[in-house]
């Protein structure tokens, strides 16, 4: 059986750490020897189809946090098995309580080095998904030490829900981070991680990374997935109205959230 259609058993201990903190860490989602054959289509995928050519002085803060390229998995067969991995997707699910999720997107992002923080946000303000129940997976291709970007989540704080139309950006770092300091959550720190580790966070916890002062660029991976049966939600921003057109094509707020974009996974 294939690594990707194996199951990784999760501890009713990590559930509970999920529903209470909004994230949770689990190492060794995949070897980095199993991982090798996906890497190399992500990178593959990755530089035919991302077109940022521009210097990283020439960027704004968005521009300079990552090189992000979506819907990689239409593109590659290779890519396309980890994205609809059963693994994964089982995961997704159990630490939601759901039976079944469906793919929202995939998209790698790529902290180059001397690539900024990523400020503080919130996933979902950027989907028309009205529930808490959406999730993303989140892996680093290559080993990076906390110093090169891996993720910080302000624990607790998915209970929030939606703070409103703050996309990623200086606004949104400030504003979070009076937020946390008001509300008095505690910060994970970032941690090292090995190629094929993995976060889990939900779609409304706070979270952001740091910059990269390292010498080679932070590698990551993410998968989006939400409950199946779940229906579109308000499109009540351009941000939102863009995901719509993207990922729910053809699909209106109150339509079931399943197109062809959109497989049943787990």
């Amino acid at each position: 059986m294939s690594i990707l259609e194996s199951a990784y058993p999760l501890s009713p201990e990590q559930r509970d750490a999920y529903a209470r903190d909004g994230h949770i860490y689990l190492p060794g989602l995949i070897s980095a020897d199993d991982l090798a054959p996906y890497r190399e289509a992500i990178l593959r995928t990755s530089g035919r189809l991302n077109q940022e050519s521009r210097p990283l002085e020439e960027r704004d803060t968005y521009g300079k946090a990552f090189l992000q390229t979506t819907n990689l998995w239409r593109h590659d067969e290779t890519v396309a098995a980890f994205v609809l991995a059963k693994r994964f997707a089982r995961i997704a699910a159990d630490l939601m309580g759901v039976d079944a999720v469906r793919l929202y997107h995939d998209q790698s992002l790529f902290k180059e080095p001397g690539g900024g923080l990523t400020p503080w946000h919130q996933d979902q303000q950027y989907w028309p998904i009205d529930s808490d129940k959406t999730i993303t997976l989140w892996m680093p291709l290559v080993d990076v030490p906390e110093t090169m970007g891996t993720m910080y989540f302000a624990s607790g704080s998915h209970a929030e829900g939606y703070l409103g139309h703050l996309p990623i950006s200086d606004g949104s770092e400030a504003l979070i981070q009076n937020l946390i300091r008001e509300k008095g959550y505690t910060v994970s720190p970032p941690r090292a991680m090995a190629a094929g580790d993995a976060t889990f966070h939900s779609g409304w916890c706070l979270h952001g990374a740091p910059g990269n002062p390292g010498s080679y660029t932070r590698e990551v991976m993410t998968i989006i997935y939400y409950a199946d049966g779940l229906t579109v939600g308000s499109v009540d921003s351009q941000d939102r109205a863009n995901d719509l057109a993207a990922w729910f094509p053809g699909l209106k707020s109150g339509d079931v959230a399943a197109s062809e974009l959109n497989p049943r996974l787990g």
